[in-house]
Protein backbone atom coordinates (compact mmCIF):
# COMPACT_ATOMS: atom_id res chain seq x y z
CA UNK A 1 0.00 0.00 0.00
CA UNK A 2 1.56 3.40 -0.84
CA UNK A 3 2.42 6.06 1.97
CA UNK A 4 0.36 8.82 1.69
CA UNK A 5 1.99 12.03 0.97
CA UNK A 6 0.57 14.04 4.06
CA UNK A 7 2.44 12.83 7.14
CA UNK A 8 5.86 12.88 5.26
CA UNK A 9 4.73 16.63 4.55
CA UNK A 10 3.72 17.20 8.05
CA UNK A 11 7.55 15.86 9.09
CA UNK A 12 9.37 17.76 7.09
CA UNK A 13 7.78 21.05 7.73
CA UNK A 14 8.26 20.18 11.64
CA UNK A 15 12.06 19.36 10.98
CA UNK A 16 12.06 23.04 9.22
CA UNK A 17 10.71 24.84 11.70
CA UNK A 18 12.91 23.17 14.13
CA UNK A 19 15.99 24.23 11.99
CA UNK A 20 15.15 27.69 11.91
CA UNK A 21 14.42 28.00 15.81
CA UNK A 22 17.49 26.48 17.38
CA UNK A 23 20.31 27.60 14.43
CA UNK A 24 21.22 30.98 15.41
CA UNK A 25 21.16 33.62 12.00
CA UNK A 26 24.53 33.63 10.47
CA UNK A 27 25.92 36.84 8.90
CA UNK A 28 25.81 37.84 5.97
CA UNK A 29 28.75 36.64 3.84
CA UNK A 30 29.69 37.75 0.58
CA UNK A 31 31.21 34.79 -2.23
CA UNK A 32 34.48 36.10 -1.33
CA UNK A 33 34.27 35.68 2.39
CA UNK A 34 33.43 39.59 3.00
CA UNK A 35 31.26 40.73 5.34
CA UNK A 36 28.25 42.70 5.00
CA UNK A 37 27.04 45.85 6.74
CA UNK A 38 23.31 47.40 5.65
CA UNK A 39 21.38 49.55 7.24
CA UNK A 40 18.56 46.57 8.03
CA UNK A 41 21.07 44.53 10.12
CA UNK A 42 22.73 47.48 11.63
CA UNK A 43 19.01 48.71 13.23
CA UNK A 44 17.15 45.23 13.43
CA UNK A 45 19.63 42.49 14.39
CA UNK A 46 23.03 43.12 14.74
CA UNK A 47 25.19 42.45 11.13
CA UNK A 48 27.54 39.53 12.64
CA UNK A 49 29.09 38.07 15.88
CA UNK A 50 29.83 41.17 18.32
CA UNK A 51 27.55 43.66 17.05
CA UNK A 52 24.39 43.97 18.47
CA UNK A 53 21.18 45.75 17.02
CA UNK A 54 21.51 49.49 16.68
CA UNK A 55 24.41 52.03 15.48
CA UNK A 56 27.04 51.88 15.93
CA UNK A 57 28.00 48.77 14.03
CA UNK A 58 30.64 47.43 15.78
CA UNK A 59 33.92 45.06 14.58
CA UNK A 60 35.79 43.71 17.00
CA UNK A 61 37.65 41.04 14.53
CA UNK A 62 35.94 38.23 16.14
CA UNK A 63 34.08 37.03 12.76
CA UNK A 64 36.57 38.22 10.61
CA UNK A 65 39.20 41.34 9.26
CA UNK A 66 37.29 42.26 5.42
CA UNK A 67 33.78 44.33 5.88
CA UNK A 68 31.59 45.75 2.78
CA UNK A 69 28.95 48.27 2.57
CA UNK A 70 25.59 46.93 0.86
CA UNK A 71 23.38 49.98 1.37
CA UNK A 72 23.63 53.62 2.68
CA UNK A 73 23.97 54.16 6.45
CA UNK A 74 22.10 56.63 8.31
CA UNK A 75 22.87 57.67 11.68
CA UNK A 76 19.66 58.73 13.89
CA UNK A 77 21.52 62.26 15.60
CA UNK A 78 24.81 64.15 15.87
CA UNK A 79 25.80 61.83 18.86
CA UNK A 80 25.88 58.53 17.31
CA UNK A 81 28.83 56.68 15.36
CA UNK A 82 28.54 55.06 11.85
CA UNK A 83 30.68 52.19 12.14
CA UNK A 84 33.28 51.45 15.56
CA UNK A 85 36.46 49.48 14.63
CA UNK A 86 37.52 47.98 17.57
CA UNK A 87 40.49 45.63 16.54
CA UNK A 88 43.26 46.04 14.28
CA UNK A 89 43.64 45.41 10.75
CA UNK A 90 40.12 45.72 9.83
CA UNK A 91 39.15 46.76 5.81
CA UNK A 92 35.79 48.54 4.90
CA UNK A 93 35.10 49.19 1.52
CA UNK A 94 31.77 51.30 1.93
CA UNK A 95 31.55 50.24 -2.09
CA UNK A 96 30.04 53.39 -3.67
CA UNK A 97 27.41 53.75 -0.34
CA UNK A 98 27.02 56.46 2.28
CA UNK A 99 27.57 57.43 5.62
CA UNK A 100 25.42 59.93 6.38
CA UNK A 101 24.59 61.74 9.20
CA UNK A 102 22.43 64.73 9.97
CA UNK A 103 25.05 67.93 10.35
CA UNK A 104 25.14 70.48 7.21
CA UNK A 105 27.67 72.98 6.79
CA UNK A 106 27.29 75.79 4.41
CA UNK A 107 28.39 79.88 4.19
CA UNK A 108 31.62 81.71 4.49
CA UNK A 109 33.04 81.36 7.04
CA UNK A 110 31.68 77.87 7.85
CA UNK A 111 29.14 77.26 9.74
CA UNK A 112 27.90 73.98 10.68
CA UNK A 113 24.24 72.72 11.96
CA UNK A 114 22.81 71.37 14.60
CA UNK A 115 25.52 72.32 17.30
CA UNK A 116 28.70 70.28 18.26
CA UNK A 117 28.19 66.27 18.42
CA UNK A 118 30.46 63.21 18.84
CA UNK A 119 29.29 61.03 15.71
CA UNK A 120 32.00 59.77 13.63
CA UNK A 121 31.62 57.62 10.42
CA UNK A 122 33.85 55.42 10.94
CA UNK A 123 36.50 55.49 14.05
CA UNK A 124 38.90 53.43 15.86
CA UNK A 125 38.13 53.94 19.93
CA UNK A 126 41.80 54.31 20.24
CA UNK A 127 44.41 55.51 18.11
CA UNK A 128 46.70 53.06 19.58
CA UNK A 129 44.75 50.84 17.09
CA UNK A 130 46.47 50.00 13.68
CA UNK A 131 45.35 48.89 9.85
CA UNK A 132 42.15 50.34 9.45
CA UNK A 133 41.58 50.82 5.85
CA UNK A 134 38.25 52.70 4.70
CA UNK A 135 37.62 53.19 0.84
CA UNK A 136 35.47 54.06 -1.46
CA UNK A 137 32.17 55.83 -0.58
CA UNK A 138 31.09 58.89 0.72
CA UNK A 139 30.89 60.03 4.52
CA UNK A 140 28.77 63.74 4.94
CA UNK A 141 26.97 65.34 7.91
CA UNK A 142 28.48 63.78 11.40
CA UNK A 143 28.86 65.24 14.49
CA UNK A 144 32.11 65.22 14.52
CA UNK A 145 34.63 63.45 12.35
CA UNK A 146 34.46 61.89 8.83
CA UNK A 147 36.92 59.28 9.58
CA UNK A 148 39.09 59.00 12.54
CA UNK A 149 41.94 56.56 11.60
CA UNK A 150 44.73 54.76 14.09
CA UNK A 151 48.62 54.42 13.51
CA UNK A 152 48.96 52.70 9.81
CA UNK A 153 45.75 53.53 8.66
CA UNK A 154 44.68 53.56 4.83
CA UNK A 155 42.44 56.10 3.81
CA UNK A 156 41.57 55.86 0.36
CA UNK A 157 38.60 57.15 -2.47
CA UNK A 158 36.52 59.13 -0.27
CA UNK A 159 34.24 62.04 -0.59
CA UNK A 160 33.86 63.58 3.13
CA UNK A 161 31.84 66.18 3.33
CA UNK A 162 29.77 68.51 5.53
CA UNK A 163 31.24 66.85 8.60
CA UNK A 164 31.72 69.37 11.84
CA UNK A 165 34.91 68.92 12.41
CA UNK A 166 37.82 67.19 10.37
CA UNK A 167 36.89 65.50 7.37
CA UNK A 168 39.58 62.61 8.08
CA UNK A 169 42.10 62.08 10.75
CA UNK A 170 44.63 59.43 10.27
CA UNK A 171 47.19 58.24 12.87
CA UNK A 172 51.47 57.83 12.21
CA UNK A 173 52.62 56.10 9.70
CA UNK A 174 49.05 56.43 7.58
CA UNK A 175 48.28 56.97 4.09
CA UNK A 176 45.26 59.31 2.43
CA UNK A 177 45.13 58.92 -1.07
CA UNK A 178 42.84 60.11 -3.42
CA UNK A 179 40.00 62.03 -1.40
CA UNK A 180 37.82 64.78 -1.37
CA UNK A 181 37.30 66.68 1.16
CA UNK A 182 34.83 69.50 1.32
CA UNK A 183 32.90 72.00 3.34
CA UNK A 184 33.85 70.19 6.99
CA UNK A 185 34.24 72.39 10.11
CA UNK A 186 37.46 72.43 10.54
CA UNK A 187 40.21 70.70 8.39
CA UNK A 188 39.64 68.56 5.35
CA UNK A 189 42.49 66.32 6.05
CA UNK A 190 44.57 66.36 9.26
CA UNK A 191 47.10 63.86 9.84
CA UNK A 192 49.84 62.86 12.64
CA UNK A 193 53.64 62.01 11.92
CA UNK A 194 55.41 59.93 9.08
CA UNK A 195 52.46 60.19 6.66
CA UNK A 196 51.86 60.17 2.85
CA UNK A 197 49.61 62.34 1.57
CA UNK A 198 48.78 62.27 -2.09
CA UNK A 199 46.62 63.19 -4.40
CA UNK A 200 43.78 64.73 -2.42
CA UNK A 201 41.66 67.74 -3.01
CA UNK A 202 40.61 69.96 0.26
CA UNK A 203 37.84 72.87 -0.97
CA UNK A 204 36.15 75.08 1.60
CA UNK A 205 37.30 73.60 4.94
CA UNK A 206 36.75 75.92 7.68
CA UNK A 207 39.93 76.43 9.23
CA UNK A 208 42.41 74.67 6.20
CA UNK A 209 43.02 72.23 3.67
CA UNK A 210 45.60 69.73 4.68
CA UNK A 211 47.72 69.72 8.33
CA UNK A 212 50.54 66.45 9.04
CA UNK A 213 52.87 66.33 11.53
CA UNK A 214 56.38 65.79 10.92
CA UNK A 215 58.52 63.80 8.68
CA UNK A 216 55.80 63.89 5.88
CA UNK A 217 55.18 63.58 2.30
CA UNK A 218 52.38 66.13 1.00
CA UNK A 219 52.50 65.60 -2.60
CA UNK A 220 49.63 66.24 -5.75
CA UNK A 221 46.99 67.66 -3.75
CA UNK A 222 44.96 70.54 -4.67
CA UNK A 223 44.04 72.92 -1.69
CA UNK A 224 41.45 75.44 -2.76
CA UNK A 225 39.46 78.18 -0.81
CA UNK A 226 40.18 76.77 2.56
CA UNK A 227 39.18 78.83 5.87
CA UNK A 228 43.06 78.68 6.98
CA UNK A 229 46.18 77.41 5.89
CA UNK A 230 46.38 75.93 2.44
CA UNK A 231 48.52 72.80 3.68
CA UNK A 232 50.16 73.25 7.01
CA UNK A 233 53.11 70.90 7.71
CA UNK A 234 55.34 69.39 10.85
CA UNK A 235 59.12 69.77 10.97
CA UNK A 236 61.19 67.86 7.81
CA UNK A 237 58.57 67.33 5.55
CA UNK A 238 58.53 67.14 1.80
CA UNK A 239 55.85 69.53 0.25
CA UNK A 240 55.36 68.87 -4.11
CA UNK A 241 53.70 69.35 -6.68
CA UNK A 242 50.51 70.82 -5.27
CA UNK A 243 48.13 73.38 -6.15
CA UNK A 244 47.44 76.04 -3.68
CA UNK A 245 44.74 78.90 -3.88
CA UNK A 246 42.80 81.26 -2.50
CA UNK A 247 43.18 79.75 1.04
CA UNK A 248 42.41 82.36 3.97
CA UNK A 249 45.87 81.63 5.39
CA UNK A 250 49.17 80.93 3.61
CA UNK A 251 49.36 79.05 0.95
CA UNK A 252 52.07 77.04 2.79
CA UNK A 253 52.89 76.93 6.25
CA UNK A 254 55.60 74.67 6.73
CA UNK A 255 57.97 73.40 9.95
CA UNK A 256 61.75 74.02 10.18
CA UNK A 257 63.97 71.47 7.55
CA UNK A 258 60.85 71.07 5.35
CA UNK A 259 61.71 70.92 1.63
CA UNK A 260 58.89 71.83 -1.51
CA UNK A 261 59.64 72.25 -5.10
CA UNK A 262 56.91 71.92 -7.93
CA UNK A 263 54.11 73.88 -6.13
CA UNK A 264 51.99 76.37 -7.60
CA UNK A 265 50.68 78.78 -4.59
CA UNK A 266 48.46 81.47 -5.58
CA UNK A 267 46.27 84.03 -4.63
CA UNK A 268 46.40 82.59 -1.00
CA UNK A 269 45.29 86.17 1.85
CA UNK A 270 48.34 85.50 4.44
CA UNK A 271 50.96 84.93 1.48
CA UNK A 272 52.62 82.38 -0.11
CA UNK A 273 55.30 80.42 2.16
CA UNK A 274 55.70 81.02 6.14
CA UNK A 275 58.12 79.14 7.91
CA UNK A 276 61.74 78.78 9.02
CA UNK A 277 65.03 76.78 7.79
CA UNK A 278 62.92 75.75 4.57
CA UNK A 279 64.88 74.46 1.34
CA UNK A 280 63.48 75.82 -1.74
CA UNK A 281 64.08 72.68 -4.23
CA UNK A 282 62.98 75.06 -7.11
CA UNK A 283 59.99 75.08 -9.95
CA UNK A 284 57.47 76.68 -7.60
CA UNK A 285 55.45 79.40 -8.78
CA UNK A 286 54.25 81.95 -5.95
CA UNK A 287 51.67 84.45 -7.35
CA UNK A 288 53.25 84.16 -10.84
CA UNK A 289 56.74 84.37 -10.40
CA UNK A 290 59.53 82.04 -9.93
CA UNK A 291 61.04 83.48 -7.05
CA UNK A 292 59.28 81.99 -3.76
CA UNK A 293 60.45 82.35 -0.18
Amino acid sequence: MPVQPGPIRLVLCSLLFLLLVVVPALPALAGDGVLEINQTCAVETGCFAGDVPGFPVTIDGTSGHSYRLTSDLVVPNENTDGIVADSDDVGIDLAGFEIRGVVVCSGSPLVCTPGPGTGVGVRVPSVSLSGLSVRNGSIRGMGAYGVIAGIQGEVTHLRVRSNRVDGIFAGSGSTVLHNTAYANGLRGISTVNGTTVFGNTTYLNGTGGISTGTGSAISGNTAFENGGDGIFSGVGSTITGNTVRSNKGFGLNLGVQCGYRENVITNNTAGTVSGTGLVNLGNNACNGSATCP
